[in-house]
């Protein structure tokens, strides 16, 4: 892994560090006690006093075992606290010396240790004169053995060897256990980045799709997040609407330069290929799974088209969870579904209804979706139809994983965009998602990421040229979203008629619906035909 990487976990799991951290600390703020920082750690000491132990006569033999008992309980404990004026039991007082014989069986070793070095050599000391006045008159069991001293203690410093002490006080040991927090968090988010297959950034998308990412959508504001509005419209200057205008200018790029029946640039393995059709391109928006930005994104493409002076048409495809219209300022009412019910009786210009947004119309879901999946698979037809009702159609469908809707739309548009959002859609799901888009050979435009980090991934900032000053106060919502043509650096400037009670006749007046071709010259084929 690189650096970069490492950089990129911890901005991704920066919470999971920090609470390791803060509980760490914290834990340790507690059980440290309150007056631990008046306490000093001072060296400590052990002094050593070495006895002989041997025999009165070579005839006889001395039970060394026996010598370290007798120096450990009973009368020798007792005499040595006793010459200590030690208060407590004697049992506590040898607790604290070690006696061990020598492996040749002729010395035994005494030793004490303190923190008071001269404590420590008298103690030892006293042990072994005590020791030495037992041992002056014959024992039961032992033998005439003859105790002497053959060095007496000297309180000698411990060494620390070059390990860690622990501070003593409060503020330090926390800071020390939030350091050591810090790095288990760390540690915690790499496991956790391991196991995690969701892709978030732009080389995750990139690579479990293996399709281009044409725009990068940023992470909405705390305080924006909730508003369903189009931002492209309301909020022209903000980063969130260059993205999707780069989106709408890779579109504009691959639409125009890709030829019907090609899957990302190389010719389909198809029987047949697909014919060569004339009128408003189709642009189909899908996703992997639900609530990853689709429909917003449908709005925004829409709204930014509508900036370049076409008139762009939006259908409300999703049947199973239509919601296209809500953020149009649009009421249900009929639509696509009434227009398949009724056997295509219902002209469809008539279910075309102005937005909130110059230029752009919908038709809606409509109110009788209760089979969305027949009526999904007999849309043929009108995909075919509204081709003539407009330069560009968006049509809004249900996710790939979701629904298999979509599948019976996908040989007929002309291309198609994928959404995703960073953090949704796992590795497997994307690899499945990728197989379903190959195995219908649709031409794909690519992938629009949404909620992006603030730094795209190469590095460029989204804020490049757009200050705080010079984007425009939001005014606060209207029915009628005005693009003001100041408002547009990328987009040649449209009048906009402002929308009256009487019936709108601007430049998306439809053309007549006539049976006989010849009311209907010139018609939209021939300005096509050079396609």
């Amino acid at each position: 892994m690189t650096l970069q990487d490492y950089i990129r976990i911890i901005r991704q799991r920066w919470i999971v560090i920090v609470i390791c951290a803060a509980v760490a600390g914290l834990v340790t703020w507690f059980l440290t006690p309150a007056n631990a920082s008046s306490v000093k750690d001072a060296p400590s000491y052990t002094a050593t006093a070495t006895v002989l132990v041997s025999a009165a006569t070579a005839d006889e033999q001395v039970s060394v075992d026996r010598v370290v008992l007798y120096a450990k309980t009973g009368a020798i404990p007792t005499a040595a606290a006793k010459a200590l004026e030690f208060e407590g039991d004697p049992a506590i007082l040898a607790s604290q010396v070690t006696i061990t014989s020598d492996p040749s069986g002729a010395a035994l070793t005494i030793a004490a240790s303190d923190r008071d070095g001269a404590k420590a050599a008298e103690t030892a000391n006293a042990f072994a004169k005590q020791t030495v006045a037992f041992f002056a008159k014959p024992r039961p069991g032992v033998g005439r053995a003859v105790v002497t001293i053959l060095q007496e203690a000297t309180p000698i410093p411990d060494e620390i060897g070059g390990g860690f002490v622990v501070p003593p006080s409060r503020p330090l040991r926390a800071a020390l256990a939030a350091l050591v927090g810090l790095l288990l968090g760390f540690a915690l988010a790499l496991v956790l980045q391991r196991v995690d297959s969701r892709l978030r950034t732009r080389d995750e998308v990139h690579a479990g799709l293996r399709l281009p990412i044409i725009a990068e959508v940023p992470r909405l504001k705390r305080s924006q997040k909730g508003e369903r509005t189009i931002t492209v419209a309301v909020d022209p200057l903000s980063p969130y609407s260059d993205a999707y205008r780069a989106a709408r200018t890779a579109l504009m790029h691959t639409v125009s330069r890709q030829a019907p029946g090609e899957y990302m640039g190389r010719r389909a393995a198809r029987p047949e290929p697909r014919p060569v059709v004339e009128g408003a391109r189709l642009i189909l928006v899908t996703s992997g799974n639900a609530a990853e930005g689709k429909t917003t994104t449908v709005a925004n493409l829409a709204a930014s088209f509508a900036e370049t002076g076409q008139r762009v048409l939006v259908l409300d495809a999703d049947l199973r969870s239509p919601n296209t219209h809500t953020l149009f300022d649009v009421p249900q009412g009929a639509g696509i579904s009434d227009y398949i019910s009724d056997n295509e009786d219902t002209p469809l210009e008539a279910l075309i209804r102005p937005t909130n947004v110059p230029a752009v119309r919908i038709i809606t879901a409509g109110t009788r979706l209760t089979h969305p999946a027949s009526l999904a698979s007999r849309m043929g037809h009108l995909l075919a139809e509204v081709r003539e009702l407009a330069d560009v159609v968006i049509i809004d469908s249900a996710p790939l994983l979701a629904a298999s809707d979509v599948f019976d739309i996908l040989p007929i548009v002309d291309t198609v965009v994928l959404v995703v959002r960073s953090g949704r859609l796992t590795d497997v799901a994307a690899r499945r998602v990728a197989e379903l888009l190959g195995r219908f050979q649709v031409p794909i435009s690519g992938v629009v990421l949404v909620g992006a980090r603030g730094r795209r991934a190469d590095g460029y900032g989204h804020s490049y040229g757009y200050g705080d000053t010079a984007r425009p106060q939001r005014d606060s919502p209207s029915p009628k979203m005005e693009l003001d043509p100041r408002q547009q650096p990328s987009a040649p400037s449209v009048a906009v008629p402002q929308h009256a009670s009487a019936p709108e006749v601007d430049r998306w007046s439809l053309p007549p619906r006539v049976d006989d071709p010849q009311d209907a010259a010139p018609s939209r084929r021939s300005r096509h035909s050079s396609h």
